[in-house]
């Protein structure tokens, strides 16, 4: 009896023990992703030049070890894939990319595009920022160019239009392939968003702070912002997508400026957060939102060879450069007409 009563003992104490164990597993393989994350994370407060570049893929890109391992509705767009150049349709639905070999091997080169889809009669909105981001890794240097939505330019299929038309004639492919035909460029990859889901994203951070000018306070005084100051305020996700892309005030530069002042802006609250949980709950939200032909470990591959690179040198430009185009009308349109020989320069020597 007591033999039996001593085997049921032990018993118990060997599922005590394999239980113990597989909780040790447990808490020990949470470990290893939250020190990942973590990792990530120090990187990024240490190297904060750097970390904005991240933030100029789309905010989510700032985190996302936190998506490693992970798949997610709205991450990948299969619709537009790589081809010969020879079998591309510009006259598609979904144009796809025309396939290109790089230029140079040690510099990526990602479109980052951002769609104005507010006609819901529309399939495809126009894109309403359109900017390259790019890290050459041989020079320790990375990039952020904003195109000019109004920039006139040649369309395979089109004919002469706006590039900002680009989007909605044939997707970001029918974009990428614009700008490389145009530009003597390389792009392959790319993200794209819906501005309308920045709403969502900078009301769950409790909105953003920009530095507006004594000029646009005024006008947001007299356009239902009464109490509006010039200087740092905070902005709502509405205020803020009106922001970045109010034109009333100025032109095509000035709103590309404040494009990239509200992603500051996103970028400078999420740098805020203390809990980095908190950050890579909100990266995975943000994940949701976009589309992109990249795998998550290419944005993790990317986001760690930026934020790990020492004496990393940023730049912002806009293209077309100053004293290379004048504003002008096509087809009662208005537009920007530009030297595109001296802009190829231009943008050859802040990749290269």
């Amino acid at each position: 009896m007591e033999k039996e009563e001593k085997t049921a003992a032990e018993e118990q104490s060997e599922n005590i023990e394999k239980s113990e164990e597989q909780a040790k597993r447990r808490k020990e393989a949470k470990k290893r992703r939250k020190k990942k994350k973590k990792s990530l994370w120090k990187l990024m407060k240490k190297h904060k030049a750097a970390s904005f570049v991240i933030c100029l893929f789309l905010v989510c890109l700032l985190t996302v070890a936190g998506t490693v391992g992970s798949v997610m509705w709205g991450l990948y767009s299969d619709s537009v894939g790589i081809v010969d150049p020879d079998d591309v349709d510009p006259k598609a639905k979904d144009v796809q990319i025309a396939r290109q070999d790089p230029k140079d091997e040690d510099v990526i080169n990602v479109l980052l595009v951002g769609s104005d889809s507010r006609d819901p009669s529309a399939e495809l909105g126009r894109s309403d920022t359109i900017m390259l981001v790019s890290f050459n890794k041989a020079e320790n240097k990375a990039s952020v160019i904003s195109f000019l939505r109004d920039t006139l330019i040649e369309i395979d299929g089109y004919g002469q239009s706006k590039l900002g038309h680009t989007f909605a004639y044939g997707g970001v492919g029918l974009t990428i392939n614009t700008i490389n035909q145009q530009f003597d460029l390389d792009v392959q990859d790319y993200i794209v968003i819906n501005f309308e889901n920045l709403v969502g994203i900078i009301d769950q951070l409790g909105g953003i702070k920009v530095n507006l000018t004594e000029e646009e306070a005024a006008y947001y005084r007299e356009n239902g912002m009464p109490d509006i100051q010039a200087g740092y305020v905070t902005l709502t996700g509405s205020q803020a997508l009106a922001h970045a892309r109010n034109r009333s005030l100025d032109n095509d530069f000035g709103r590309t400026r404040r494009q990239r002042a509200v992603l500051y802006g996103i970028y400078n609250k999420v740098m805020e957060l203390k809990d980095p949980s908190v950050v890579f709950s909100l990266i995975n939200y943000c994940m949701t939102q976009v589309s992109t032909n990249m795998s998550v470990t290419e944005l993790y591959d990317i986001a760690t060879d930026v934020l790990g690179t020492e004496h990393l040198t940023t730049q912002q430009a806009a293209v077309p450069k100053e004293g290379t185009y004048s504003f002008g009308t096509y087809e009662d349109m208005s537009v920007v007409e530009i030297d595109l020989e001296a802009n190829k320069q231009y943008i050859k020597e802040l990749l290269y």
